[in-house]
């Protein structure tokens, strides 16, 4: 039986065998041709060198593609015998058809046993978000390779999530940095790269929280709910949200809006409207506590829907706010799509997703690779959060999933660390098969780091599980990239060391496991070194891995730096061996960086590792000048 991925939903074998030719001719019936009649609909089949479409061969052609109503929006039916026939109802039947059947032709080499396939996805929106916003944009090419990754996997939505300004806005040009945005003419191009594919590339963009950028300039900081920002999660964060009653802050995104929802024809847009951090402890406090902070976010969200639908966009927005006033959900607009986000194993989708469907409300789900905050993802957490929220979509009929690849402080995580997650979204969300996770090596060796020694997969899914040998569990990150994070911050504090042991003193690592993790990260470096990878960017992968464990690494060094139950000799032996790598590990990540992004949001994002260094350079001069002791 030939492995196909993703799996489809009914396969039998027959008798016999169907020779295989360097050359396939086709014919389209006439339903089926007329399907086709226009250029742009032929555009997928240069993705299939196998097939001839040179000339009419008629019902003479070895494949007979034929049109079939009756079948649904993306199924298929594929049949090998004497002859190979393919029925589609549309575009991305055909085009899944003849990526399942391309993947037979690599397996069976001379001769395909005759099969009979029918095909069709468990979950009609399975998609990728992937921020382009947290200071890296990608370059095109490195879209164009997510694209193509997700077109094999057979998913079928894209977003680029857009916070401050990271998209050509032509009313704004004097905010853009150089080469740190995706240009329209970008934007079109990888429109119709992903349309080519069977993807819909769907419009994304903030406009209530996560607005730090824009209030960040003189021209819109009087927009600020809080214009001094506030204090969360034990550090002060700038003004991130608009003032929801101030007529600007409409007429801003308003304008936002008319400078990127034209280019787009998607019929989907995601309006975000998530973490308004500051709502109702500012300007809105008095009518947030007069009206209900719910019904002042849906008053705000419902003049943006008017906006919207004047580009006859079908609105998405993130449920965080929400979720938390049911008893308002009945004021959201009927093609209003709510979005229930998490990013943990433990995230309750099933109970969510029910209540939400008991309540008549449009739904999706949104999983996360775990890739921010992490450095490696937590392989445990985005199986069991991808796992979850496909099943309670699927359970509670709602319209999709949408898996989060996220860029929260530096995106400091290089993208072949979301390769796991990605493609085990792509496999499940299509076909909800039991272990399918069983699966996920052999895709991934097999068809993404073309690894014939079969290494590179099993060494991403345990790196992943780093966090797993840490002190405790700490939820939407790992305890390591908290430490890197309270490193950084610290260094721009007058009380440094007080400023980082005060967050980190319950999770500093005892001597036993910072010894078994630095075991950990030698062996999976001795099997980076042994992998065989083909893929094009195989070098690139290694050398990215390799820098991945050097930050973990030396941040555990800075850990342990703090376990008085160390000698002290170790403790400033690790600490100069970090602070000796300063040069080296800054010229690589800039190296590493530039190869798949573009050069804008560089500079901010390595000052948060300069800062880290800065840090570990006074916490050497600490332990030489004060000894021991971190009391506080």
């Amino acid at each position: 039986m030939y492995k196909i991925y993703p799996n489809v939903k009914k396969t039998s074998l027959g008798v016999g065998d169907f020779i295989i030719k360097e050359k396939f001719t086709v014919f389209f019936n006439k339903e089926a041709e007329n399907v086709f009649t226009y250029q742009d609909n032929l555009n997928m089949f240069n993705l299939f060198p196998f097939l001839d479409l040179s000339a009419n061969f008629g019902e003479k052609a070895d494949i007979i593609i034929t049109y079939d109503n009756s079948l649904n929006d993306e199924a298929y039916k594929l049949s090998v015998n004497e002859k190979i026939t393919i029925s589609f109802k549309t575009k991305s039947g055909i085009f899944y058809a003849l990526k399942t059947f391309e993947q037979i032709l690599k397996q069976a080499k001379e001769k395909i046993t005759y099969i009979d396939i029918y095909d069709e996805a468990d979950i009609k929106i399975r998609g990728l978000m992937l921020d382009i916003s947290r200071n890296k944009v990608p370059k095109l090419k490195t879209i164009e390779k997510i694209i193509d990754m997700m077109a094999d996997l057979k998913m079928n939505h894209l977003q680029l999530y857009v916070e401050g300004f990271s998209f050509e806005y032509k009313s704004f040009e004097k905010y853009l940095e150089i080469d740190g945005y995706i240009t329209v003419e970008e934007y079109k191009e990888l429109e119709k790269y992903a349309s080519d594919r069977c993807i819909d590339l769907v419009p994304n963009q903030n406009g209530f929280g996560h607005m730090t950028k824009w209030l960040e300039t003189d021209e819109f900081k009087d927009l600020a709910e809080c214009p001094g920002g506030i204090y969360l999660w034990r550090r002060n964060r700038p003004a991130s949200t608009l003032d929801p009653n101030d007529e600007r802050s409409i007429e801003l995104i308003e304008k936002m809006y008319s400078d990127m929802l034209p280019y787009s024809k998607s019929k989907y847009f995601n309006m975000n409207f998530d973490e308004p951090f500051e709502l109702g402890k500012g300007k809105s406090k008095e009518i947030c506590e007069k009206e209900g902070l719910g019904n002042v976010y849906i008053d705000y969200l419902l003049k943006a829907y008017e906006i919207i639908k004047k580009y006859n966009k079908i609105p998405m927005m993130w449920g965080d706010v929400l979720i938390n006033h049911q008893e308002l959900l009945k004021r959201l607009p009927e093609d209003m799509i709510f979005i229930d986000w998490g990013y943990d194993a433990a995230h309750p989708f099933d109970r969510n997703l029910k209540m939400l469907s008991d309540l008549n409300i449009k739904f999706m789900a949104a999983p996360g690779t775990t890739s921010w905050c992490s450095f490696t993802s937590r392989t445990s957490d985005w199986r069991e959060n991808i796992t979850n929220a496909c099943m309670a979509v699927k359970k509670y009929d709602g319209y999709g999933v949408i898996l989060t690849d996220w860029g929260d402080f530096g995106h400091l995580q290089f993208l072949p660390i979301s390769y796991a997650p990605i493609c085990y979204m792509g496999l499940y969300s299509w076909r909800m098969k039991e272990a399918t996770y069983l699966s996920l090596k052999d895709y991934l060796n097999n068809y993404i780091f073309l690894d014939k020694s079969g290494i590179m997969a099993e060494v991403m899914l345990d790196l992943g599980n780093y966090y797993r040998f840490e002190n405790n569990y700490g939820g939407n990150g790992t305890l390591t990239f908290y430490n890197f994070m309270w490193a950084s911050l610290s260094s721009q504090e007058d009380e440094k060391i007080n400023y980082f042991y005060s967050r980190i003193k319950d999770t500093v690592l005892n001597y036993k496991r910072f010894r078994l993790l630095r075991r950990l990260f030698n062996f999976k470096i001795e099997e980076i070194g042994m992998n065989e990878m083909d893929c094009e960017d195989a070098k690139l992968i290694e050398s990215e891995l390799y820098q991945t464990i050097k930050f973990i690494k030396m941040t555990q060094k800075i850990n342990i730096a703090f376990n008085e139950e160390v000698e002290l000799e170790k403790r400033i032996r690790y600490l100069e061996e970090v602070v000796a790598s300063k040069d080296m590990i800054i010229d690589e990540q800039s190296r590493l960086w530039h190869e798949r992004n573009k050069s804008g949001g560089f500079k901010e994002s390595i000052a948060l590792v300069n800062n880290f260094f800065d840090f570990a350079s006074y916490l050497l001069e600490f332990l030489g000048r004060r000894g021991e002791s971190y009391e506080i």
